[in-house]
């Protein structure tokens, strides 16, 4: 219960919104953004991005900060273009104007 109210707060402030490594802006459905807040550490997950009307590779990374008051948590999201769905999307639109 307090997950999904964590995740509720995240939702409503980023707006399904997702800052990757290199400070590049993705946005993602409710759904998809709901499977990206659960990802285990390490995991990668595939997801279309809205805003870019691409399949990204989401990679979530959990490490630490050493702050003067201690040690932090942080996570990051490495996304990556995802080549091999990006390609089979342009050939079936190929096909279909040929």
């Amino acid at each position: 219960m307090i997950l999904k109210t964590l995740f509720s707060i995240s939702l409503l402030f980023t707006g399904g919104h997702v800052i990757d490594t290199k400070l590049g802006l993705h946005h993602y459905n409710d759904e998809d953004y709901k499977e990206i807040f659960y990802l285990k550490n390490k995991d990668t997950i595939s997801k279309n991005c809205v805003r870019h009307s691409e399949n990204e590779d989401i990679k979530k990374i959990r490490g630490y900060r050493h702050t003067e008051e201690g040690t932090e948590t942080v996570t990051y999201f490495k996304v990556t273009k995802n080549e091999e769905k990006d390609s089979s999307q342009e050939t079936s639109e190929e096909k279909i104007t040929s």
